[in-house]
């Protein structure tokens, strides 16, 4: 059993294995925040916590396995993807509660996450890190729903479009950094290999693209929360 996490066949989009791992991911995504509702308020403080520790043990596993079975480099092992630092975004939002990290996290963290998990790069380096990879982006996701039924967060009137520039803003030091290294960070310089429709057009086409659908995706998560404001007035 051990040894089998250090082998590993590469998975295909919708395969049987593929398919259970986003059974799996979304069976999370609604039986943690629920069972966190029906917490006391001290326990859910403590199980914020154990999550936090959970995505930093991650993190140290995810990069004790690449030390291990390959060098690290400049140009692939920054957490400089969007799931990667708004993944830390989550850890550190679930030790404080933050308002701007929530909304990093919900608006632009949990649909990049869950579009990660229906079509990610199958670029593993053995099972171990598939797991790994899933259990980050999959707790991304977990982190927002913490913050929308837990802890009663909501997006603020302005919310998209500090994130939307937010979003931008990372741009320019990740582009830079993926330039010197050549590297790919945030997908810059060369668009994902995804089987995903939203993914289209050349360089940097692609990128406008993507970036007007992650605005209009961002403006969709957060109508709702405007909408009950708006009835309760």
């Amino acid at each position: 059993m051990f040894i089998a996490l250090f082998t590993y066949q590469q998975v295909s989009q919708f395969e049987s294995i593929h398919l259970l791992t986003i059974f799996i991911c979304i069976l999370c995504f609604f039986l943690i925040p629920y069972f966190g509702k029906k917490l006391t308020s001290d326990r859910q403080r403590t199980v914020s916590i154990l999550l936090a520790i959970i995505g930093i043990s991650e993190e140290i596993l995810d990069y004790s396995n690449r030390i291990y079975f390959r060098d690290l480099n400049w140009h692939e092992d920054l957490p400089l993807h969007i799931c990667n630092y708004v993944f830390y975004i989550g850890i550190i939002y679930m030790l404080t509660k933050k308002q701007f990290l929530f909304e990093i996290l919900y608006l632009l963290g949990l649909g990049a996450a869950f579009i990660t998990i229906i079509t990610p790069e199958f670029k593993m380096l053995n099972a171990l890190e598939y797991v790994l990879f899933f259990l980050a982006h999959g707790l991304i996701v977990v982190f927002a729903l913490w913050g929308i039924f837990v802890d009663h967060k909501r997006p603020g009137k302005l919310s998209v479009a500090k994130v939307y520039i937010f979003l931008w803003i990372m741009v320019f030091p990740v582009g830079l950094v993926s330039w010197v290294t050549g590297g790919n960070y945030m997908f810059l310089m060369q668009a994902p290999e995804v089987s995903n429709p939203l993914v289209f057009g050349n360089w940097p086409w692609y990128i406008f693209n993507v970036s007007f659908i992650g605005l209009f995706i961002m403006t969709i998560a957060y109508l709702p929360f405007k909408f009950i404001v708006t009835l309760k007035k």
